[in-house]
């Protein structure tokens, strides 16, 4: 399925995260090998549990860089052929923090349908330094590497941040649609906290036709609350026994995607 008839469908769609080991370059790395044999758990996982799409993620190469490592880039790279090569379901890429550049790159390499961009139309204050609004460049950008096929999900007022533009979410919307996001991502305020009813309200509200996708915190329990074109989900789909003492870290990068709690998620949507 086209991603998007996907984001149109009348159910709410499931993307699958994969959080990819530390990659080539970073303290943590442990080692080609490893690195590969989880991001397949984790993808045969997602697969096989029914989610709709995929989207790759680098999250554990901390610390984070408005643009990625030159090391990451070709593991990444080969990740992403990889797991076209294994499966026809529609697939994403996050590049940590904000790099546009190279995930439209890659997707259109590896023949992905769609890239997530963290910070389109803010600005915003992170542990990892301050991000400015990247939308016109990343429009042009696409443009330029003959990618319009390619659908841009941006983030509005991301989690994990400071914003330093104040405004009402709804307005952030507005302008993320008129720089021509093809999707809104509405999240909580960090990693596994989901986003408020009022917030998703206020944002449907002026969405008009440009779907709406949750980005933090969905559950078998709650998924059916919002009413929204898709949801991405990452933390839930982990080993519970993994979870880390600091709540907002949640994971160690060995906790494994579980098929099973996959497929909780599948059917309780209705």
């Amino acid at each position: 399925m086209e991603i998007k008839k996907l984001l149109n469908n009348k159910k709410t769609s499931v993307i699958g995260m994969i959080h990819c080991a530390p990659l080539l370059g970073y303290p943590e790395f442990p080692g080609l090998k490893k690195v590969e044999q989880k991001f397949l758990i984790d993808l045969k996982a997602l697969v096989n549990g029914g989610v709709d799409a995929i989207m790759i993620e680098n999250n554990y190469d901390i610390p984070h860089y408005e643009l990625a490592k030159p090391s990451t880039i070709p593991h990444l790279t080969q990740l992403c052929f990889l797991a076209r090569k294994l499966t026809k379901k529609p697939l994403g890429l996050s590049v940590l923090w904000n790099d546009y550049e190279t995930a439209l790159s890659i997707a259109k390499l590896a023949n992905f349908q769609f890239v997530r961009v963290p910070v389109f139309v803010d600005r915003v204050k992170t542990d990892y330094g301050i991000f400015e609004s990247k939308a016109d460049e990343c429009i042009k950008f696409r443009k330029d590497i003959d990618a319009e096929n390619i659908l841009i999900l941006a983030d509005i007022q991301v989690k994990h941040a400071k914003h330093l533009i104040k405004r009402p979410l709804a307005e952030t919307a507005i302008e993320a649609i008129k720089h021509r996001a093809d999707s809104i991502i509405v999240t909580g305020k960090w990693t596994g906290d989901p986003p408020t009813i009022n917030d998703v309200q206020e944002t449907k509200k002026v969405s008009s036709k440009t779907p709406v996708i949750l980005g933090s915190g969905i559950t078998p329990e709650n998924i059916n609350d919002y009413k929204v074109n898709a949801v991405i989900v990452g933390t839930y789909f982990k080993e519970q026994q993994a979870r880390g003492k600091n709540y907002h870290n949640i994971f160690p990068w060995e906790a494994k995607v579980l098929s099973t709690r996959v497929k909780k998620i599948m059917k309780a949507i209705i």
